[in-house]
């Protein structure tokens, strides 16, 4: 199947920002000490080199209409060779950053795909971000456990609160 413009466009950034992407991650996981933290980043790096693979092969005239949501499933295990010396930039900045990474990753193919014509290129895109959520979620979790709470909790007084100052703007 001939692409329309769009998708392959879409598909051609998205491939130099996987590039610059997967050099980070790689870097992220010659630095960090936590062997959870060093996990998660090693999935989202084998989770996106794997995204490479699919798109190219979505962009391949003679395959692309075989190619499926499946595809994201097809993760090759690598090995990322960690160069010495290296600078150490500390689990908890590595993991703020690997987090943005995931949420912005997750959002550019959310988008993409929303203005992707072929339904596949479409379809598996929709997949690529939920697997970058996934990944956000992960990494929220053990900013939990390493004290990184971004959130602050509320009361249910100021719940209260902002659900009637809502009721009152739409008089309900």
């Amino acid at each position: 199947m001939i692409l329309k413009a769009i998708d392959l466009s879409l598909m051609s950034e998205h491939l130099m920002t996987h590039k610059g992407v997967l050099k980070k991650l790689a870097y992220y996981y010659c630095s960090v000490k936590s062997p959870l933290l060093k996990q998660t980043i090693y999935e989202q790096f084998l989770i996106m080199r794997n995204h490479v693979h699919v798109m190219l092969k979505l962009m391949d005239p003679e395959h692309n209409e075989d190619v499926s949501v499946l595809a994201l499933n097809q993760i090759e295990l690598v090995d990322i060779p960690c160069p010495e010396p290296i600078l150490r930039l500390g689990d908890k900045n590595i993991l703020l950053e690997a987090h943005t990474t995931a949420k912005s990753m997750a959002l550019d193919n959310f988008n993409s795909a929303l203005k992707m014509k072929a339904s596949n290129v479409k379809s598996i895109h929709v997949q690529m971000a939920l697997q970058q959520v996934q990944l956000e979620e992960r990494y929220s979790e053990l900013g939990e456990k390493m004290g990184l709470n971004q959130s602050p909790d509320t009361s249910a007084e100021e719940q209260i609160s902002t659900i009637k100052q809502f009721e009152h703007l739409f008089h309900l």
